[in-house]
């Protein structure tokens, strides 16, 4: 079971992505619709900290409102994202690139979502001054 964890502004949920029972598993563009929901964000910078393969990054931009930033330790996932979301001709709006830190490369107050699986060597600290108040 993928919890996500979700911090808007100065609120966080965890959002548990499992499907329900006998249901097939969730697509990336359901979960970002379920993140979206939850979380409340109506546009503004999203950051997807751990991006993976860019499926989830490119369907967090739920349209023009929205900015998309990736982030991932591995630079052979940021390599497979920029592909998949150039081939989905978001690349610009959304964008991935690789991090390597403990500090997010976004001025304070700057950022309107975090989505992540889990912050690995970012705190949660460091995740709330980045949110705008």
């Amino acid at each position: 079971m993928k919890r996500w964890l979700l911090a808007a502004s100065l609120s966080m949920a965890c959002l548990s992505t499992a499907p329900a029972e006998g249901s097939a598993p969730d697509t990336p563009a359901a979960v970002a619709s379920k993140v979206l929901t939850e979380s409340g964000v109506k546009g503004g910078l999203i950051v997807h900290l751990g991006c993976g393969d860019g499926r989830l990054t490119g369907d967090l931009r739920a349209g023009e409102r929205y900015r998309v930033h990736g982030l991932d330790r591995d630079p052979q996932n940021i390599a497979v994202a920029r592909r998949h979301i150039q081939s989905l001709g978001l690349y610009g709006p959304v964008s991935v690139e690789t991090w390597e830190g403990s500090s997010l490369p976004y001025a304070d107050n700057l950022v309107n979502l975090v989505v992540a699986e889990k912050l690995d060597r970012c705190s949660m600290q460091e995740v709330l001054r980045v949110l705008t108040p």
